[in-house]
């Protein structure tokens, strides 16, 4: 049996009861990713596998047909926190053979929200001895002046959000399930392409990826989708378009172990 996993969409970090932080993600290239498999397993007239398949609410999804549907587990999360925990849970109750980790998971969630005049208003009242920069430091991640999170913020002051890091998801899967083949992703913005590829190659030597497909925030696009898929340091394909970019990462990991 194959367990495949796939992330797809991007999360959304909660402000307050009405607002959020947010990513441009669609979901859409890892549906395809999630439709190619599907079609890969029914050409080949096998139905050894099954699909874990976590994703966020503003994720592409359509409906599947009847005979998918049992090849299939969908898994909802929202924010980073609920994606670490969903992740981690499975890759440590399920021997994961191939993961694509397309998401895209916020690096900062809110730590917290204060009126910028309150804010202020702390930082000034404070008795200051020693060192000062740390003093004001530990004002501005921990205020004692802040909004409830769990209602609406008042609109007639400005305000300053307080982010806090969010803890890596991509580095669990690896660590739980050393002999998963794990797919990442790599988006930058205005670099050359040596540059691209340098980062690609230090996100798979930092977790364990054994291919990734890396692209420049001006190549995004439905059917103009660019990017190159990297494996063991050399560009392997430079495929075109979201759908073409899911076939041919599922090809390439196929080639890895699809007859396990």
């Amino acid at each position: 049996m194959l367990n495949i996993a796939i992330t797809a969409g991007g999360t959304s970090e909660h402000i307050d009861g009405v607002r959020r932080l947010t990513n441009i993600s669609t979901g859409l290239l890892g549906w395809y990713c999630l439709e190619t498999i599907l079609d890969y397993f029914c050409a080949e007239k096998r139905s050894d596998f099954h699909v874990t398949y976590l994703f966020t609410e503003t994720a592409f999804r359509k409906a599947l047909d009847k005979e998918q549907l049992p090849f299939v587990d969908f898994v909802p999360v929202t924010d980073a926190e609920s994606v670490y925990h969903a992740v981690d849970a499975l890759t440590k109750s399920v021997p994961v053979d191939f993961f694509i980790h397309s998401m895209a998971i916020s690096d900062f969630t809110l730590a917290y929200v204060a009126s910028t005049e309150e804010l202020a208003k702390e930082i000034n009242s404070l008795p200051y001895s020693g060192d000062a920069g740390a003093t004001v430091r530990e004002v501005l991640e921990n205020p004692e002046n802040r909004y409830s999170l769990t209602e609406k913020i008042p609109s007639d002051h400005n305000i300053i959000l307080g982010l806090r890091r969010t803890q890596k998801v991509i580095p669990l899967i690896k660590r739980n399930n050393p002999n998963t083949f794990l797919v990442g992703f790599k988006l930058l913005k205005d670099v050359p392409e040596e540059e691209l590829i340098r980062v690609a190659n230090q996100l798979a030597g930092e977790n364990g990826c054994d291919m990734v497909f890396a692209n420049e925030l001006a190549q995004l696009g439905e059917s103009n989708h660019l990017g190159m898929l990297i494996r063991s340091g050399k560009v392997v394909d430079r495929p075109i378009g979201k759908k073409q970019i899911a076939e041919a990462i599922v090809r390439e990991m196929m080639k890895q172990g699809g007859n396990k």
